[in-house]
């Protein structure tokens, strides 16, 4: 009998009652230590190695070896039907194609119906492994082994070789391996739970972290794409927007049974707005499909809110720029909208889409995890939506603030302007009360004390002319007034006429010097000097307002000059960059104009200060005519008002006038 005691063959005494079993010894002691070491071997892999597919590549190389055989194939059978199987290999060159290691790896070892032995002729795994070998491979001669672990068949090993048939000797070997062979396998399939696990909850860590710190909705649905598609191995992942052509549509989920109409299809379009891939490639920029012409988006969105996953399938099914479309395995989970009520369906916004090169189950674990990310997403595009649209609302409140301030700053700025215009006008108004109070009750005073004087008996005829002087003044001041007031109103409404001719200046100037001389002379010895250069100079103009300027500018430097004093009058020619002027100044020696005041002396009925209390005639029309009329002869007009001393009581005040010299037309 043979004992196996911690890894070393004993042999204990034994009757021989049999002529052929002292040469049947040594060959079972040598089988015995064989599946000894081949047990020892595997066990050993299991233990040495954390990886998987590791353990699984190093028992094919083990048991290859251990059975000279050419190739050797280890399954490790999913934990349930949803997961997919994991597979190592060994095989001499040429063997094994990447087609046949991929169905191999996809049998079905729980159609065997005698777990944890040698796979049988009789067993329907025998005939789908032949079947499948007939197809896939040049040789037929192969031994396979279903183990079992804990009651539940875990997986399967295949030999391959070419040659003659398995010896009973290679079968036992095989069948005395068993149990380390489940051992193992059990050990990589922990080994790939635990790596797996540890992926999700790397994902789950650095989501969460994302989210408690605070994200960009871009970069977060980015980093959901890469940390899912690393966690799951896949190939490639990206996100689906929809655009709903009628959205209160996109909420009625009831359509009635049999074949879908036209009527019933959702309509809209399909954006891709983010993408990964595992190739690490440059991805091609947003692209778009109408939702009518995919059959998958409409399978996945009649299917919502549950997910779509498919073992095989091709994406996009439409034709896409710059999209590629990928034959794999395929997973489409919907992130939905919220609820708006209780009748009411959830709006999908989109959806997750998952692919793999090669086909694949969706394991329950992976389901539930691929769910957790999509509510985090949906739950992450509805809070953006939700805080664009409350930024849509403060964006428009704060415009229709800002547009109401604007408004009433323009209200504010706008009843400042009218006030200062009523101030203005009621300055205007005073000014002008007072001015024709005064120009209109002093001549009246003057004109009723000379017709009281004259209606005396005793009068002399001295007396009586001198009444009769003052008579005939006062009405042509009370005339000039009327006239002047009529004069403004032709200017303000353009009715004034504008006839020109040519008018020797210096003729003109000097008829004014002697009317003012005579009178100056008289009342406060006062000299003009006028000075033309040159002599002959000549203007092409309106001989009515070019005297009336000249005129008023003459009457205005003879009221403010101080007494005693000389007023200058000079004309000139001289030639600009862009024409030919006639230059006119007036310059007098007495009361001048303020800085504050400068800017408003050609205003209507704006006098300056104290000229009432001085009794200066003048009804504040004059400058405001020279303006008017200057304008009109196309000319323009400045003032200047410097002080002489350093009291700031005497001043030299110039007003300059230009006019241009406009040929006379000839013909």
């Amino acid at each position: 009998m043979n004992q196996l005691d911690h890894g070393s063959l004993k042999l204990m005494p034994l009757s021989i009652s049999h002529p052929n079993i002292e040469q049947r010894l040594p060959k079972m002691m040598q089988q015995a230590r064989g599946s000894e070491q081949l047990a020892t071997a595997i066990l050993q892999i299991a233990l040495n190695n954390s990886d998987s597919s590791t353990i699984l590549s190093d028992l094919a190389t083990t048991i290859c070896q251990s059975f000279t055989a050419n190739g050797c194939v280890v399954i490790s059978q999913g934990t349930n039907s949803l997961e997919t199987n994991q597979i190592g290999y060994w095989q001499e060159t040429g063997l094994f194609t990447e087609s046949a290691i991929e169905q191999l790896s996809r049998l079905s070892i729980h159609q065997d119906s005698t777990p944890s032995s040698l796979v049988e002729t009789t067993s329907p795994l025998y005939k789908t492994i032949d079947c499948l070998i007939e197809n896939i491979l040049p040789t037929r001669t192969w031994l396979g082994i279903t183990t079992q672990f804990q009651g539940r068949t875990n997986g399967l090993v295949l030999l391959f070789k070419s040659g003659s048939a398995w010896s009973h000797d290679e079968h036992q070997l095989l069948t005395q391996s068993l149990n380390p062979l489940a051992i193992a396998i059990a050990q990589a399939q922990l080994q790939q739970q635990s790596c797996t696990k540890s992926r999700y909850q790397t994902l789950l860590n650095n989501l969460s972290q994302q989210i408690s710190q605070g994200y960009r909705l871009e970069s977060f649905l980015q980093n959901c794409l890469s940390e899912i598609g690393h966690a799951l191995k896949l190939d490639r992942s990206l996100i689906l927007m929809f655009k709903y052509r009628n959205p209160l549509r996109a909420k009625d989920r009831d359509y009635p049974s049999g074949t879908l109409r036209d009527r019933d299809l959702v309509k809209g379009t399909a954006n891709i707005n983010y993408q990964w891939s595992s190739e690490q490639a440059s991805l091609p920029a947003e692209s778009s499909f109408n939702l009518n012409h995919s059959n998958l988006c409409q399978q996945a969105w009649r299917n919502a809110p549950n997910c779509l996953y498919l073992n095989h399938a091709s994406f996009p099914d439409v034709t896409v720029d710059s999209v590629p479309t990928i034959g794999s395995a395929l997973l489409m989970m919907p992130l939905m909208g919220k609820k708006t009520s209780e009748t009411d369906s959830a709006m999908v916004l989109g959806f997750l889409v998952l692919q793999s090169n090669t086909m694949r189950n969706w394991s329950q674990d992976e389901l539930e995890l691929i769910s957790w990310v999509g509510v985090q997403m949906s739950t992450a595009i509805i809070h953006e939506q939700t805080l664009n649209r409350v930024q849509l609302v403060v964006d428009e409140r704060t415009a229709q603030l800002k547009s109401s301030m604007d408004m009433q700053g323009k209200l504010s700025t706008k009843m400042r302007q009218h006030i200062k215009q009523l101030q203005k006008l009621n300055q205007l108004k005073d000014d002008f009360m007072n001015s024709m109070s005064h120009e209109l009750k002093t001549p009246l005073t003057s004109m009723k004390i000379a017709i009281k004087m004259l209606r005396q008996t005793e009068i002399s005829p001295q007396m009586r002319e001198k009444y009769l002087d003052i008579l005939e003044e006062e009405w042509n001041r009370e005339y000039n007034l009327i006239k002047d007031l009529l004069t403004l109103q032709q200017v303000e409404s353009g009715e004034l006429s504008y006839k020109p001719q040519e008018l020797h200046l210096g003729k003109t100037i000097e008829d004014l010097r002697q009317s003012f001389v005579a009178k100056w002379q008289t009342d406060r010895n006062l000299n003009l000097v006028c000075a033309v250069e040159p002599p002959k100079l000549k203007i092409h103009t309106d001989a009515e307002s070019l005297e009336y300027i000249l005129h008023e500018l003459l009457l205005n430097a003879g009221k403010y000059c101080d007494a005693q004093t000389t007023i200058e009058l000079s004309a000139s020619h001289q030639l600009t960059a862009t024409q030919s002027e006639i230059v006119i100044a007036v310059t007098n020696v007495g009361a001048g104009i303020t800085p504050e005041e400068l800017p408003y002396i050609f205003d209507k009925f704006r006098r300056g200060k104290g000229v009432t209390d001085r009794a200066v005639p003048g009804t504040g029309l004059g400058l405001t005519l020279v303006q008017y009329l200057v304008e009109h002869l196309n000319g323009k007009i400045e003032v200047t008002s410097n002080p002489v001393d350093d009291e700031k009581t005497i001043f030299v005040t110039t007003f300059v006038l230009k006019l241009p010299q406009i040929q006379p037309s000839i013909g």
